[in-house]
């Protein structure tokens, strides 16, 4: 089978970085590893629906996170081989090995037809996150790591709970049958009590791993502390599955008495996601910080979407996949930003503009495409949202439009403070930067430009399948 394959080279891979130490080899070693999970992703699309193992499936919802986990990999990848380069062996051994390991885990959260399985993965990325965001083995880096463990601990026990109590009320377990599907079924004749509650849990729980209400700030603090490829990785690829994990168990609750309470618990967390979004970007004086709360936004942007039944699903594949290409491009380019201004904190550096026009432009191009200013494609997904949400939800079109305009005021006015306001006391270094440090970033934002207007067919019928949106289709010719 692929994926057998798959988890055994992968983890042989990851062995063999241990001992062979040098940074050539390491290098070397995770691009075959990166080569690996790139064939693993383009073969899923011709397999569709294939069983792996038995308890995975390659599933069009799959597929697409596979893809979107190919392309940010291989670019955190690149981006890693400049921050590793003078690390001792034991430190850059380490951290290619927890990156190889955090993206089996996530392979296995996307494929995963089993909620135990899918829980396992899970708690497997919160053990390998911690040791790449303890990569600078600073006090501020080791406290960040120790409260990620903590409050992703303490999350995922909670969603280990909603899962044994929704299992046990079905008698799921005792049958043996944990798989999505079987929940399904079995969930349709529970008492909705109990499936409330099992719920709640679970979406409380994988919180942490989605980065919305309510344990949303243990990622905020993550993606502070760690270098800028780890922060563009755990802000779009680990929210990915984060995001798949919590979805399964939302779908197979979907036909259930509680399907309509369901919806209004998670238009509730959206909305409050984006109020803490639409304070935290006002009161922050870090711009990396200011970046890590719009991943919040949107992923309560993508929580609302999918309170709105099958129609929503589509748009919140939609904002997931583009949040994926531009926030990750952001983030990677923060580290170059760092290097050349010392810092993120707004008080006390700015004038990037003048220091660096080429790693400014990529900046404010950053900054139009994540606030869904045209030609952002999250403005198409956003669009379509909002049309949505003004049909039949008046009041949360109103609120969300308010605080998404809060929103791009802060982005706005601290991006610009950083372009262009007063050096400060903190003077910049003169690091020339190669031009290959922004390919990356270009080829994403080039990407998520095209796909405001245009979708590839594949992927579109990807989206579509995922969704099962049966009437509520789109063409891939980008007209909305």
């Amino acid at each position: 089978m692929l994926l057998g394959l798959y988890f055994i080279a992968g983890f042989i891979l990851s062995g063999l970085l241990f001992l062979l130490k040098r940074w050539r080899s390491s290098v070397v070693i995770t691009l075959l590893f990166i080569l690996l999970q790139i064939f693993v992703s383009i073969s899923a699309m011709f397999r569709l629906d294939e069983v792996n193992l038995n308890y995975f499936t390659f599933d069009s919802l799959a597929v697409i996170f596979l893809l979107i986990l190919s392309l940010i990999a291989s670019a955190t990848l690149y981006h890693s081989v400049r921050l590793t380069r003078n690390a001792t062996n034991w430190n850059r051994s380490l951290y290619f090995f927890s990156f190889i390991i955090l993206n089996i885990s996530l392979t296995g959260v996307f494929t995963a037809n089993n909620i135990i399985v899918s829980w396992i993965f899970i708690e497997l990325t919160t053990l390998s996150v911690a040791s790449l965001i303890n990569y600078q083995r600073t006090e501020h880096s080791l406290e960040a790591t120790w409260k990620y463990v903590f409050v992703c601990s303490l999350g995922i026990a909670l969603a280990y709970i909603g899962i044994l109590f929704a299992s046990a009320t079905t008698g799921a377990g005792a049958s043996g049958d944990m798989s999505f599907d079987g929940l399904k079924n079995s969930f349709v004749n529970i008492n909705p009590v109990y499936l409330k509650m099992a719920f709640i849990l679970i979406l409380a729980g994988y919180s942490s791993k989605l980065e919305v209400f309510p344990l949303y700030t243990i990622g905020i603090d993550a993606n502070y502390v760690a270098p800028s490829p780890v922060s563009a990785f755990l802000s779009t690829a680990l929210v990915n599955g984060g995001f798949v994990a919590f979805y399964r168990v939302f779908s197979a609750m979907s036909d259930t008495l509680i399907s309509a309470w369901m919806n209004h618990v998670m238009l509730i967390t959206g909305l409050l996601s984006l109020l803490v979004a639409s304070i935290y970007v006002q009161r922050s004086i870090n711009l990396k910080r200011v970046f890590a709360y719009s991943t919040v936004e949107h992923m309560g942007l993508v929580l609302i979407a999918l309170s709105l039944g099958k129609p929503g699903i589509y748009i919140a594949l939609l904002q997931i996949t583009f949040h994926s290409l531009i926030k990750s491009g952001i983030f990677y380019h923060m580290g170059i930003l760092h290097r050349i201004m010392r810092s993120y904190q707004l008080d006390i550096t700015g004038g990037y503009l003048k220091v660096n026009p080429t790693g400014a432009a990529i900046v404010l191009s950053g900054v139009i495409l994540i606030t869904a200013i045209p030609p952002s494609p999250l403005f198409r997904s956003e669009f379509l949202l909002m049309r949505e949400l003004i049909d039949g939800q008046l009041i949360a079109f109103i609120l969300t439009i308010m605080f998404l305009t809060l929103i791009l005021y802060g982005i706005l006015r601290k991006s610009m403070g950083m372009l262009l306001g007063e050096s400060g006391q903190l003077k910049p270094s003169e690091e020339n930067i190669a031009g290959s440090e922004y390919l990356f970033q270009l080829l994403f934002f080039l990407a998520a430009v095209v796909m405001c207007f245009y979708i590839p067919d594949f992927l579109n019928s990807l989206f579509n399948s995922a969704s099962e949106a049966g009437g509520f289709m789109f063409e891939s010719s980008g007209s909305i």
